[in-house]
């Protein structure tokens, strides 16, 4: 009876949902725990307007508290929106879908995309509500800031923006744009800047009850105290606002804070309490699916534990982060602290030798023993730190070898050499082991598969992920693009690497036709020589090893003479300048369609000299992965 009442209730406010499409429509409370109850009852739905504003809501419900769930009932809004051409809530799906990629998956050029989507689709339709125009500038902030583009930040924070944004200090939401502003300069690393609109934001809270306060600067200040080194005053802020952050009810800001608390008593050398919250922040982050909480609580959890001289944990901790750190601590710094102390104790000794004579010897030979002893153990604990450096050098060396020919193995020794195709590959890792992977199935009825993935992050943890890719695909029969990825992903998924995830998209090529589909990666780009133009074919699904028996789209284009297909990995458009501004899917897109003319190794070639032109000889921060087809 309850379902059916909730259901009711939203058909009352979606009574005009068959009357010309209004941003008004889709403005509806926020959801509480008693909506569970009716998500069973809402996918049964016929496909309806209706159905697209209540599955959006779902994902509105389970945003702080599942990001997986909340991303696909987004793309379960988004495929209907696109049926019915709802052009508004197109709009609005794609903001929520950036806000989730960049806040709760940690990745800031997925959501950039999206923000980006977002954005053209509201120019489209004139949709110049101050509430949606406020929240889009937020997220391009956000993911800018995030991507490390802190020059475009401070120039979007204009002399005209900081005073809407001062202005606008309340708001019917649980934040406010003083907070925001605040939150926008420490992550541009302006902490100073940053204090001052967040201790505005907190004044706020002062004058409100519980219900209306709002906990998250209490959390960003603690974090600006933390990157400043003023631990303590990290821990005190925290506690003022723990009360407000809690009854939030908002799971990825408790993770954060628990992670600030964890820090700071790991600076002031209180390692039982680091641990503690360091462990509550890691869980927590599992439960909501939150990346950064996860790679940040882990790397946090092995300094500890290396603190602790718990090296097994240290290096179990290590290997989920990714992030390879020395075990023991600065030697140096040990040595210097070591020989004050002795030298003082030294000092100590003289002054009471003088003091009483007939006691030197005794002293003297006291302070024989206690340099000696001193030094005895000062050089055996160096000696044994150093031996076990040398094995864990040593062994991680040999991994990293054998796991970079483990990943050059991965790829194919040739290049298929069917007649009416010319291809040409290009891959580059950005350290010694990659995740990034390429491949070819050709088949006996004259079909090629072409195969192009990137792991999530590098070293030995990715190439494992290839691993399994690649033996994955070599077990599956030969199905369409779509279906072989689902079943990849059930593979993927069975195997159960935690948060390691594979994205990869397939490519069908026929005589005259190709299918493909993808799996979180970048846009397969497809130049048709007829009109010589370029189609940016962006078909994205969840990555491998996400959610079980997910479902994955798959488009059919012509392939004809003189078309060209171009797969890659997000290294090169993502790759950063000194400045670090981002490449561009634009400027890529570009490029292609100036040298689709040349050979497919004459437009790697054109792609590569570009990209290191741009990098202006840093290296890549991310692997570059190229697949060039182009039919002859």
């Amino acid at each position: 009876m309850k379902k059916l009442i909730i259901i009711i209730a939203f058909g009352i406010f979606s009574n005009n949902l068959f009357a010309q499409e209004k941003f008004s429509d889709y403005i509806y409370p926020t959801p509480t725990e008693e909506f569970k109850d009716s998500i069973g009852l809402i996918n049964a739905m016929p496909d309806s307007k209706t159905k697209a504003i209540l599955q959006d809501k779902i994902a509105t419900f389970y945003f702080y508290s599942n990001a997986d769930s909340a991303i696909v009932y987004l793309n379960k809004s988004e495929k209907i929106a696109k049926l019915l051409d709802l052009k508004i809530l197109l709009a609005l799906n794609h903001l929520s879908t950036a806000m989730s990629y960049m806040m709760m998956k940690s990745n800031y050029s997925l959501g950039l995309y999206y923000v980006n989507l977002s954005k053209k689709e509201a120019e489209a339709v004139h949709l110049t509500d101050p509430i949606f125009q406020s929240n889009l500038y937020m997220q391009l902030l956000g993911c800018y800031s995030g991507l490390g583009s802190y020059s475009k930040v401070k120039k979007m924070l204009t002399p005209q923006t900081l005073k809407i944004f001062e202005e606008g200090i309340t708001g019917t939401e649980l934040w406010t744009p003083v907070g925001m502003l605040g939150v926008y300069y420490s992550q541009i690393k302006e902490y100073d800047s940053a204090l001052k609109y967040l201790y505005k934001a907190v004044d706020l809270n002062k004058n409100l009850p519980l219900s209306k306060k709002w906990g998250y600067p209490y959390y960003v200040i603690g974090d600006c105290y933390i990157k400043t080194k003023q631990y303590q005053k990290a821990i005190d802020i925290i506690e003022e606002g723990r009360q407000i952050i809690i009854s939030n009810n908002y799971d990825k800001d408790i993770t954060q804070t628990y992670e600030i608390i964890a820090r700071a008593n790991y600076n002031l050398n209180h390692l039982d309490t680091a641990v503690r919250y360091a462990n509550l922040s890691y869980k927590l982050g599992q439960k909501v699916n939150y990346t950064e909480a996860l790679l940040n609580s882990s790397e946090l959890l092995s300094s500890i534990y290396k603190k602790m001289n718990k090296v097994d944990s240290a290096y179990k901790y290590l290997l989920l982060s990714n992030e390879i750190k020395d075990v023991l601590t600065d030697k140096s710094k040990v040595n210097e602290i070591e020989n004050i102390n002795l030298n003082e104790e030294l000092r100590e000794k003289q002054i009471q030798e003088e003091e009483a004579n007939r006691k030197k010897l005794i002293i003297g030979f006291s302070l024989f023993f206690v340099i000696g002893f001193v030094s005895l153990s000062i050089y055996n604990r160096q000696k044994q730190k150093n031996r076990v450096r040398q094995i864990e050098d040593d062994r991680k060396n040999n991994e990293l070898k054998a796991a970079r020919d483990l990943q050059v193995s991965m790829l194919p020794k040739s290049l298929p050499t069917r007649a009416d195709l010319d291809i040409a590959t290009f891959i580059r890792s950005s350290t010694e082991v990659g995740g990034d992977y390429y491949d070819f199935f050709p088949q006996d009825n004259g079909v090629l598969y072409s195969v192009c993935g990137d792991a999530t992050g590098h070293g030995v943890t990715s190439g494992m992920m290839v691993s399994i890719t690649k033996a994955g695909l070599n077990g599956i029969d030969a199905e369409s693009p779509a279906l072989t990825l689902q079943k990849l992903n059930n593979v993927v998924k069975k195997v159960d690497l935690g948060t390691l995830r594979m994205s990869l998209n397939i490519v069908e090529i026929k005589d005259k036709e190709i299918t493909m589909s993808s799996a979180a990666m970048p846009p397969i780009y497809l130049y048709k020589a007829k009109s010589s133009m370029v189609e940016e074919i962006m078909n994205n699904g969840l990555p491998l090893g996400g959610l079980k028996n997910e479902g994955f789209e798959q488009l059919s284009r012509t392939f004809d003479s003189g078309d060209v297909l171009v797969q890659l990995s997000d290294g090169l458009p993502e790759a950063p300048n000194s400045k670090g501004e981002m490449y561009d899917y634009d400027q890529l897109k570009n490029l292609i369609q100036a040298s689709c003319h040349l050979s497919a190794q004459g437009i790697i070639d054109t792609l590569i000299k570009s990209v290191d032109v741009w990098m202006e000889g840093q290296n890549n921060p991310d692997d570059i992965t190229l697949v060039v087809t182009k039919k002859k």
